[in-house]
């Protein structure tokens, strides 16, 4: 009789008697019978590779022809295409056993590119030498993220060998496995060229008692009850592969001179596995997990912070996020019925609280004041960063995916910083106006004293020049008292501001010769830094009451501004009014341009939609006769209008102010809408804390749900691909078209009230409740926050040339911000 031997790590042998056959044996073995292609992507040490050898194996036995390419055989560094392809090639021929000259035939065919020579030699030798039907195991397919040339065009391969099928028969034949730790979404960068909208997914789970019968017969004879000892390994375990082996390996190990009773076994875990785990560990499987958590230090700290919300919740909602995706990958957490928790109580023991808390130590600048700020239930201000310190965290956390704690710490630091800031502003502007004070009245009695002098012309003589170095000291100090006012706007972030009151300091020093040089290069640095940095390039001010929303004319040469004050302003792109449109009875809270940039569309309170010409003339009124209108867009052929309504509708009007479509399924109002660039696709944002996809023809597409709180505002990518949301949860997520959804934007304080992309679809910008825009790259890193705003910024939006950000406020200004100027601030 063979004997029953545990192995842990590396691919079982196909006739061993510790493999565990599971579900997915089955369901892999069936899908390739009937020609299917598959893939089983999935984190490392789940048994891929012994799951691939058992397939083989039993395929062999049935008459179908097995080959591997195991792509870390053929390595990534210092390869190119050429020599990439042929080693694929060479296992091919060496899997099958065929009987080719590869380096003749590979140098026959050089005046191929390299995909095309595999694809010339899977047709022309492989399925011409090999008889019957053939699968194609290439294993370790993350490798090829780690090669310096594309590889799209090898998964545009396979997906053409499943097209060739209806026109070759040949290719019936032939069928691919995928296997590797990654995602579908980590591969495919084309998604009409690769092989994972043809394929089939086969979910490989961790052990259950049912399937681990044959794990029991290596503990019979070694312990009273192996079927309840089997369940209480699996209880520890997870049923992870790995681990579940090692545990029994253990446990036989741990008997003693063949006794049935071993020692406790959550004091041998604790024993040989927790304890000391770092240098227990062999084979390699938990420092092979902490690896893959700590490898990029960019992504780490989001990591663990996620983690470290789903320790002390137990579990988290999943939302395919890249964060949990990761997680999953890296075999630490599991999903489950909805929820994503910890595997198992090892890796909860091991990777515990006060692992993740070191290694976030490690990662953090910061980490001891965050952890205090916390404990103090984010109370004590004392130990939130400031000056220096706040921009040297700043600074550490740029190109980093920080936690939700990180963000939460550095928002609320940043908050402080500024308040402080505002009280030291407060404090110098009354100091200003004292010293202003002062020095006007000195110049008063100054001016007087000339005149009274002048009656004598010896006495004139000599108190003229007292005089005029007196009016000089005065002038000088009024100049001084103007450059600390531009020195406390810069301060405050009122760059503009500050830029006003230096001009006017300079000015004044140009009028006065002989001013002393530091007084004067005190004024050109104030001058020259602010130049240099200001992003704030012109402010359009004229409402009487909120702007809540702003448009460019498609042209660029124009800006529609919405208002609290019940009317439209069209202005220049210097700041020029050119038309108030006036007429609605109520606030303004949308506005639009048509794409020819001849019509505007205004949403308003006062239950209407507005059209009118460009130069005020009003062409069409639509009544709403249930409730206001909150948001208002062009289609982008000009036929149609969407309009966003309290009433939890969506409208789509013609431009003659008809009812066209009703869109019905939100149940709270709906406050954004935007059209796909195509025209085909209509995105709505509710306070039911949904985005919802209509056709334009008024069907429900998909919802998005995972905001906490109302959705705001709703934008499409110019390419169309991805949808962001802004929302009273104070973030901003990012989605596909097909609702998948992709990450999630945190940094702001307050509510998210509108979000944007730039023209070349690399940038996000979100306007906030807590005063400022906040600019994204599409990746989802912070690059910059635009301050200026006395009052919460209702809207936001680019030039059509990408060059100007224009920021609507409850301040009743619009400010406009330099894009892409040398003055840009990386936080």
């Amino acid at each position: 009789m063979k004997k029953h031997n545990y192995q842990v790590g590396g691919s079982l042998p196909p006739d061993t008697l510790c493999y565990v056959r599971r579900r997915a044996d089955q369901d892999l073995y069936k899908a390739l019978i009937a020609g299917e292609f598959c893939y089983v992507l999935t984190s490392r040490q789940m048994g891929k590779s012994s799951l691939r050898v058992q397939t083989t194996h039993r395929l062999q036995r049935i008459g179908i022809h097995c080959g591997i390419v195991d792509l870390t055989e053929i390595g990534t560094q210092d390869l190119t295409a050429d020599q990439w392809y042929a080693s694929v090639v060479r296992c091919l021929v060496s899997s099958f056993n065929l009987q080719v000259n590869l380096r003749a035939w590979w140098r026959s065919h050089s005046y191929l590119s390299p995909v095309k020579r595999l694809s010339d030699f899977i047709e022309e030798v492989l399925l011409a030498e090999v008889e019957g039907n053939l699968v194609i195991f290439i294993d370790e397919i993350d490798s090829i993220l780690g090669l310096s040339f594309p590889i799209e065009d090898f998964f545009a391969l396979i997906r053409a060998c499943y097209n060739k099928r209806t026109e070759n028969q040949a290719y019936q034949r032939l069928s691919f496995v995928l296997l590797g730790v990654a995602t579908p979404s980590d591969l495919i960068v084309d998604k009409q060229r690769t092989p994972f909208n043809i394929g089939r997914g086969i979910e490989l789970c961790g052990f259950t008692l049912e399937e681990s019968e044959t794990l029991g017969l290596g503990l019979s004879g070694r312990v009273s009850n192996p079927k309840a000892l089997l369940r209480e390994i699996l209880a520890f375990t997870g049923g992870q592969p790995l681990l579940t082996q090692k545990l029994c390996q253990l446990i036989l190990e741990d008997t003693e001179n063949g006794t049935v009773n071993p020692t406790s076994l959550e004091s041998l875990v604790d024993r040989r596995i927790i304890n000391n785990w770092e240098v227990q560990d062999k084979p390699e499987h938990l420092r092979t997990i902490r690896d893959r958590i700590l490898s990029n230090e960019q992504r780490a700290g989001r990591l663990l912070g996620l983690y470290q919300q789903i320790l002390q919740q137990g579990a988290v909602a999943a939302d395919d996020s890249w964060e949990q995706m990761e997680l999953l990958l890296s075999g630490l957490v599991v999903k489950s019925q909805g929820k994503v928790k910890v595997r198992n109580p090892i890796y909860a023991a091991v990777f515990n609280c006060d692992w993740v808390s070191k290694q976030l130590s490690n990662l953090r600048p910061y980490g001891t004041s965050l952890r205090d700020w916390f404990n103090s239930d984010c109370q004590d201000e004392s130990r939130l960063l400031r000056g220096q310190a706040l921009l040297d965290a700043l600074a550490w956390a740029d190109s980093r995916s920080l936690s939700d704690q990180d963000y939460q710490f550095l928002s609320a630091s940043q908050a402080l910083d500024k308040r402080e800031a505002q009280r030291a502003e407060a404090a110098r502007t009354k100091a200003v106006a004292i010293q202003l004070t002062k020095e006007k009245e000195i110049s008063r009695l100054q001016k007087l004293l000339l005149a009274t002098v002048s009656t004598g012309f010896i006495v004139s003589a000599s108190l003229r020049l007292m005089a005029f170095l007196e009016y000089e000291k005065a002038v000088i100090n009024e100049i001084n008292a103007i450059a600390k006012s531009s020195e406390v706007f810069y301060a405050s972030n009122h760059k503009l501001d500050a830029l006003i009151y230096a001009i006017k300091a300079w000015n004044k020093l140009q009028q006065l010769a002989g001013a002393k040089a530091d007084t004067q290069t005190q004024v050109e640095k104030m001058l020259w830094r602010i130049m240099y940095e200001i992003k704030e390039y012109n402010r359009l001010s004229g409402h009487r009451g909120a702007v809540y929303d702003l448009v460019f004319s498609p042209d660029g040469e124009m800006i529609a501004s919405a208002s609290g004050d019940n009317t439209v302003k069209i202005w220049q792109r210097d700041g020029k009014l050119v038309n108030t449109l006036e007429g609605h009875g109520s606030q303004v809270k949308g506005v639009a341009f048509s794409p020819d940039g001849e019509m505007i569309a205004s949403a308003s309170a006062d239950n209407t939609v507005k059209i009118w010409t460009t130069e005020g003339i009003l062409l069409n009124t639509f009544t709403n006769y249930s409730a206001g209108f909150e948001a208002v867009a062009f289609s982008p052929d000009g036929k149609l209008i969407a309009s966003a309504s309290e009433d939890n509708t969506v409208k789509l009007l013609t431009i003659e102010g008809k009812l066209h479509k009703l869109l019905t399924g939100h149940s709270a109002g709906v406050k954004g809408i935007a059209f796909s660039p195509d025209g085909e696709i209509i995105a709505s944002a509710s306070e039911d804390n949904t985005v919802k996809l209509w056709t334009k023809e008024g069907s429900l597409l998909r919802t998005f749900t995972g905001h906490s709180a109302g959705v705001k505002g709703v934008a499409f990518s110019p390419d169309g691909e991805i949808i962001a949301s802004a929302s009273e949860d104070n973030t901003v997520k990012l989605w596909t078209k097909e609702g998948s959804f992709l990450k999630t934007l945190t940094g702001h304080r307050d509510e998210v009230y509108a979000v944007a992309f730039s023209p070349d679809g690399k940038l996000i910008a979100s306007a906030s409740e807590d005063n400022s825009i906040k600019l994204w790259t599409k990746e989802g890193r912070l690059l910059t926050i635009l301050e200026g705003h006395r009052d919460e910024v209702q809207g936001v939006a680019f030039s059509p040339d990408g060059e100007i950000i224009a920021s609507a406020s409850e301040d009743s200004t619009i400010k406009l911000w330099k894009q892409n100027s040398t003055l840009y601030t990386t936080l």
